[in-house]
């Protein structure tokens, strides 16, 4: 018989004490997107940010898709011995949270999802992915040089520098990728996608940046069936990287309804009024 392939475990760190709560970023993300949101509500709470599959410092594998995801938190919640966690996810993140409360819904104390929803969303960073992809790294000596390459491609210089956060050195003086492009690429379309969802009864809360569209008021409604709890909150000065933009709301909000004893009276949301 052939022997079982060792597991496969997710790089995470942890950060303070208290009740768990597992955060998960969002494509081409790591725990160090999340180090700062992470220290302010290390106070109260046992804080895990993972690198998810393909990301950071977790392993690679060629299935990248959201049931895969949400096996690899169940699998992390059993090595650290957490029967039930809270789980906040941003962007892909938010979607491999919804995923999560479906396929294992008694091990999810609160669920807290950042600027998506569940529908399915046009590919629009194909073409950066492809890019990436593209790029000869054997001709790459330095960040700039991969900033410069990527400059026609990538216009936007913010989303160059939020990209090459995924490139390490190594030792020879060149770089490579700490992501999977490959996996990535062949997933993108998969990862935009709806998720599979059930109807969850918990504690809910939406955050989203008043500047992105990410989560529009006509999307509440079909939100809501699937999470009759949900409450919506809606940070003014944010875009799509709603914790990076107002990091001292978002920490505020998180904390207001993970500590509230009832959340939907506690917390003050926004809610669409269409």
């Amino acid at each position: 018989m052939k022997p079982a392939p060792p597991p496969q475990h997710l790089h995470a760190r942890e950060y303070g004490s208290g009740a768990p709560l597992i955060i998960l970023h969002g494509l081409f993300g790591s725990w160090e997107n999340w180090h700062p949101v992470a220290k302010a509500l290390s106070g109260r709470f046992t804080v895990h940010v993972v690198d998810q599959r393909n990301h950071g410092n977790s392993f690679h594998s060629d299935r990248f898709d959201y049931d895969a995801m949400a096996e690899d938190i169940r699998d992390f919640m059993s090595a650290h011995r957490l029967a039930k966690a809270a789980l906040l996810g941003h962007s892909m993140g938010g979607k491999t949270a919804m995923r999560f409360a479906a396929m294992f819904p008694a091990q999810v104390e609160r669920l807290i999802v950042v600027d998506i929803a569940p529908r399915g969303y046009p590919p629009s960073q194909a073409d950066a992915i492809d890019a990436l992809a593209r790029l000869d790294l054997s001709r790459i000596a330095t960040l700039r040089a991969a900033d410069e390459h990527l400059q026609p491609a990538i216009p936007d210089p913010g989303l160059r520098r939020f990209l090459l956060k995924s490139l390490k050195p190594v030792a020879d003086g060149r770089y490579r990728w700490k992501v999977n492009i490959d996996a990535i690429r062949r997933a993108y379309p998969c990862l935009c996608g709806p998720v599979a969802l059930n109807p969850w009864p918990g504690p809910c809360l939406f955050v989203r940046g008043e500047r992105s569209d990410y989560i529009r008021d006509s999307d509440w409604q079909d939100i809501r069936t699937v999470f009759p709890q949900a409450h919506l909150c809606t940070l003014p000065a944010a875009g799509h990287w709603v914790h990076a933009d107002d990091p001292a709301g978002f920490a505020h909000a998180v904390t207001c309804f993970l500590a509230a004893a009832d959340p939907g009276i506690f917390l003050l949301t926004n809610h669409p009024t269409s």
